[in-house]
């Protein structure tokens, strides 16, 4: 017979703060930042390649479930939990408000709930004013009961509030009959104790027989969460963080508001949501020519081909809207968020930038390859469209640029082949010139093997969120898994990475 098996994210204490009336939250609690570092979690589990049979959520969700908001906060977690596609348990916490109304809306009630072969018991254990937690005697007796009702299935506990080990403080953080719970697990054969509460966490450890884990909370740096793999009585726990904990992380290349192609990206969250997950300087580098034009315009990139259309739009009062994405990066400027902008070509090789704008104190800029002139989908040949990006990136590299944004993305997204032969060239014109390569994940695969031309070539490195989607915003754990495959660790990024310093020229 074969044993079952299951992996399983356990997440904590998120403790959103949406519409309902924010409370005083400790300064290290970030709940307003909660709804994104959740999303964030699966966005990474994606990048790992590994999607969880179930997620359990330990309780304590939103930070005020007295409110008559606290329902709607509810329904905005359950959403993002139902974007998953992943089957849920969710259990409340005591900030939830009254358990019944939260397990009404997200449909885990006390009691088995049986999962790819194995036995989950969720607790409701109640709380008084005191924020003392007690487990009733009926909730004491359902272990054993169930362990005899169900012989062989291995039995796994799901509670919010920590049971094993002690905890040495004055809040209450352990059921007041935590000893008479460990005797039930014990006497049930219970192989797993999964809770939250406790927002440092407690790694999994063994008392007779029974392995308790707390998990840490999510709303805390480094925001944590922990992915459980079950084979059958086996159990293996890892913990994971956001927060990459790395050096020199620069994000070169993040959007705003003012771009056509954002989706949920706002500056204010970016800068929150960097700052938080250890990113040590944010650019904001706007694509130019979205600035320049109205959008149907900007995105046919028939502009490339026609400079009467960029000359109209440069003369045009506050050349459409780049004068008001100055005033506004300006307001946003600082020792931590650098201003710029993100610059294609157009008329043969010139650089869409306008001579008042050229003039600015930009603290960086970035060349990109979107679209090629001369190119014509579905016409123009593989052999043709490699000569054609050449030639565009040698243009480039001779404008005052410090980046080639996500190199060789033209190709995937024109449906031709990534020239991978010519690496080495373009790795030699960017180390002639000083630009560094950008690594890029915004639906872009970096080759581990181009990176690692480039190191070789002493060309630095540059890391870029491109933040589109909120959930982007100070993620780098894809890139730090590339650049070590291009034998490129952490220790050495002082060195190899792009550092926040103007190019010349």
């Amino acid at each position: 017979m074969t044993e079952s098996s299951l992996t399983l994210l356990a997440i904590a204490d998120t403790h959103y703060t949406g519409l309902a009336r924010q409370t005083a939250q400790p300064p290290q609690i970030r709940g307003e930042l909660a709804r994104t570092l959740l999303d964030k979690v699966f966005s990474r589990l994606s990048y790992m390649g590994i999607k969880p049979d179930l997620t359990v959520v330990l309780g304590d969700l939103i930070e005020n479930g007295a409110d008559r908001s606290a329902e709607l906060d509810l329904t905005t977690l359950l959403g993002e939990l139902s974007r998953s596609g992943i089957p849920t348990l969710t259990l409340p916490g005591n900030h939830d408000g009254e358990p019944a109304a939260f397990n009404a809306l997200y449909g885990t009630e006390p009691g088995l709930h049986e999962i790819g072969g194995y036995g989950f018991l969720v607790f409701n254990d109640a709380y008084n004013e005191a924020h003392e937690c007690t487990r009733s005697e009926e909730a004491l007796a359902l272990p054993q009961s169930l362990a005899a009702s169900h012989p062989g299935m291995p039995l796994i506990a799901l509670q919010h509030s920590p049971i094993y080990p002690a905890i040495d403080s004055h809040y209450p953080y352990r059921p007041t009959n935590a000893a008479d719970i460990m005797d039930s697990f014990q006497k049930a054969g219970v192989i797993l104790s999964l809770s939250g509460h406790y927002h440092k966490g407690q790694k999994a450890r063994a008392h007779e027989g029974v392995l308790y884990h707390t998990v840490p909370a999510l709303c805390e740096a480094p925001f944590r969460f922990s992915l459980i793999r079950l084979t059958g009585n086996k159990v293996e726990i890892e913990e994971l963080s956001l927060s990459m904990q790395v050096p020199n992380i620069v994000d070169v290349h993040c959007h705003t508001e003012h771009a056509y192609c954002g989706t949920t990206v706002d500056t204010a969250s970016c800068i929150a949501l960097s700052q938080a997950l250890g990113v040590s300087t944010l650019c904001i580098t706007e694509h130019a020519f979205q600035l320049y034009f109205e959008k149907k315009q900007a995105m046919s990139f028939k502009w490339q081909a026609t400079p009467e259309r960029v000359e109209q739009a440069w003369a045009e009062p506050g050349r459409h809207r780049m004068a008001a994405y100055r005033r506004f990066a300006e307001k946003i400027r600082s020792p931590y968020v650098k201003i710029g902008l993100e610059v294609d070509l157009f008329d043969n090789g010139k650089l869409l930038l306008a001579p008042e704008d050229a003039q600015e104190d930009w603290d960086i800029l970035i060349g990109a390859v979107h679209f090629i002139q001369d190119f014509v989908p579905g016409k123009t040949t593989q052999q043709e469209a490699e000569e054609l990006f050449i030639r565009d990136v040698a243009c480039l590299v001779d404008h005052p640029i410090n980046v080639l944004a996500h190199p060789f993305r033209f190709f995937p997204r024109n449906r031709l082949e990534v020239p991978r032969h010519l690496s080495a060239a373009v790795a030699g014109l960017l180390a002639d010139s000083g630009v560094a390569a950008e690594v890029n994940f915004h639906t872009n695969a970096p080759d581990p093997e181009f990176i690692r031309q480039c190191h070789e070539k002493d060309v630095k490195i540059a890391l870029a969120s491109d933040t589109h989607h909120l959930t982007e915003a100070g993620e780098f754990w894809p890139h730090v898994d590339v650049l070590r495959k291009a034998g490129i660790t952490p220790k050495m990024f002082p060195e190899a990475l792009f550092s926040f310093q103007k190019r010349e020229g």
